[in-house]
């Protein structure tokens, strides 16, 4: 009768134990779920003392292969960043316009000089000037005077002399010294000059 009555109290303690463990199972349950993965397979497993208890064992998530990498060719780089016309608010830009070409001006003539206008708006003139004692081709920019090109004939030679920027003078002479032709041009009165003098036989 005393055993009963001892056993009352420990029978009512694991009635409450066993209550609040089931509570307490159905209130964690949704937590449980989401904490054990979805691929776990249960596994028995012998606890020693005849009873089996069930063992989770978690499995590795399957190998998923490494998603090739796409290429975007786009033939016009350009096109990449323009809006399509049909889009609301889309603009289509037009292209720019051509640059002009700038011509230079024709050439013309000043006493006999061809002038040209140079990329800095100076003008410059040249003249060729023939002799029997040979021929040369003089330049005045800016008023300088300076020679192009001086070709002596057949048994003359040439020589220039130019004291100042603003004249030249240049001296086709015979072998033997008995003739010479000269070639003096200079920048005078805002205008180029220039004549051919022949000195001698």
């Amino acid at each position: 009768m005393g055993v009963e009555r001892g056993a009352v109290p420990v029978l009512l303690w694991c009635l409450a134990t066993t209550a609040s463990i089931g509570v307490a199972s159905l209130a964690l349950r949704p937590v449980l779920r989401t904490a054990v993965p979805q691929d776990s397979i249960p596994v028995a497993a012998d606890d020693g003392r005849g009873g089996r208890q069930a063992v989770t064992q978690t499995l590795p998530p399957p190998s998923v292969p490494a998603a090739t990498p796409s290429t975007i060719i786009i033939e016009d780089p350009s096109s990449a960043f323009t809006p399509h016309p049909s889009t609301p608010g889309a603009t289509r830009t037009s292209p720019a316009p051509p640059a002009q070409r700038t011509t230079a001006p024709a050439p013309r003539m000043v006493d006999g000089w061809t002038v040209t206008t140079g990329p800095d708006g100076v003008d410059v003139y040249l003249k060729s000037f023939r002799s029997d004692g040979g021929d040369a081709v003089v330049r005045i920019r800016a008023e300088v005077v300076s020679l192009v090109t001086a070709t002596p004939r057949d048994g003359y030679s040439v020589s220039q002399a130019q004291t100042e920027p603003s004249r030249l003078v240049v001296q086709f002479v015979s072998g033997n010294g008995s003739a010479a032709f000269l070639v003096d041009c200079l920048w005078w009165q805002g205008g180029p000059h220039g004549e051919v003098t022949r000195i001698g036989n």
